[in-house]
């Protein structure tokens, strides 16, 4: 059993929950906002004050793939599809951003926060995303990919 943690520090740590200990640190210059595991626990996807969306390797810690995908502000929020094939974030520039995992291509982009988008979560059936921002709406969008 483990989980990972993201820190303002730069730092993601992968922790093992049964030995209640460190097996994986991941370090880069940006303050981590948001972490989560690939379905498979192989990859851990990071988002952060660098505006990067970044894909990490559980087992080494080794960087796969580094993104920027917003042009300024904080990248705040993160959620990976159930099935694993989707990604979406959000954050200050106020865009709800939908990506194939695989290939990291832009798929959908949703408007109509009026302030920092705070948090997000697909569905478990991938029918709808879940949005929160800082201007205190909460929006119920249709999931662009499902299918």
């Amino acid at each position: 059993k483990e989980c990972v943690s993201a820190s303002a520090d730069g730092t993601c740590i992968l922790w093992d929950l049964t030995r209640f200990a460190r097996n994986q640190i991941v370090f880069a210059s940006t303050e981590f906002t948001r972490v989560r595991f690939r379905s498979d626990e192989s990859q851990m996807i990071t988002v952060g004050a660098d505006r990067k969306l970044a894909y990490w390797e559980c087992f080494d810690g080794s960087p796969i793939r580094e993104m920027e995908i917003a042009r300024a502000g904080t990248i705040s929020a993160l959620d990976i599809s159930p099935d694993g094939h989707y990604l979406v974030t959000g954050g200050k520039d106020r865009v709800l951003k939908v990506f194939s995992y695989e290939e990291a291509d832009l798929e959908f982009t949703g408007q109509g926060h009026s302030g920092d988008i705070t948090a997000l979560k697909i569905c478990p059936h991938s029918r709808f995303v879940v949005s929160t921002g800082s201007d205190g709406a909460i929006y119920t969008w249709a999931f662009p990919c499902h299918e």
